[in-house]
């Protein structure tokens, strides 16, 4: 969307009164927040279709983008230049007011990128005799049992890893796990 088209898109919001401003822009960030989208049919005699689809995809992004960014007062109401001071009182409001919900949801929505969970796990330590040169090399190999639940339901996933490899792999996860703790803080 180019600049012009988001301005007459923030511009929409000036259609509206106060109080209906103030509870679409709640719908919105409900809607962001997975908690029900705002409903065209209560605006229906306001906005076209296309108008409410402008100014819902418009706010929903402001909103995300100002949280996400961690916006300033003044930058926001720089963004916000054209609508009425009213309006840009309650944008602000309503963004200072949600913004611990909107980060929630982002937060939710970005570490719910998979829904497969490690369940399980059965480890092996084999030393490989069946050839000359594997046996000559005298390095063990770890036979990892992975058992993931995803919505395709408990699946197990087996791997052979070198000492390096195993390194590698608990690096990683330990990583994987500092992460998590912190998200959860």
């Amino acid at each position: 969307m180019t600049d012009q088209n988001q301005r007459e898109c923030l511009l929409f919001l000036g259609k509206l009164d106060s109080k209906q401003t103030k509870r679409v822009l709640h719908s919105i960030v409900d809607g962001i927040c997975k908690l029900g989208p705002p409903i065209y049919q209560e605006y229906g005699e306001v906005f076209t279709l296309p108008e409410w689809w402008n100014l819902s995809d418009t706010y929903t992004g402001l909103v995300k983008q100002v949280v996400k960014e961690d916006t300033t007062k003044d930058q926001i109401l720089e963004i916000l230049s054209d609508l009425p001071d009213g309006h840009k009182q309650i944008v602000l409001d309503v963004i200072s007011v949600r913004r611990d919900d909107v980060r929630q949801s982002l937060k939710t929505e970005t570490s719910s990128i998979s829904d497969a969970v490690l369940t399980d796990f059965d480890w092996q330590v084999k030393l490989a005799l069946s050839s000359d040169k594997i046996a000559s090399v005298q390095e063990p190999i770890t036979s990892l049992d992975l058992d993931v639940q995803s919505q395709q339901g408990q699946q197990i996933h087996s791997i052979e890893l070198n000492r390096e490899d195993l390194k590698k792999l608990i690096t990683s996860l330990e990583g994987a796990n500092k992460v998590v703790q912190q998200l959860k803080s």
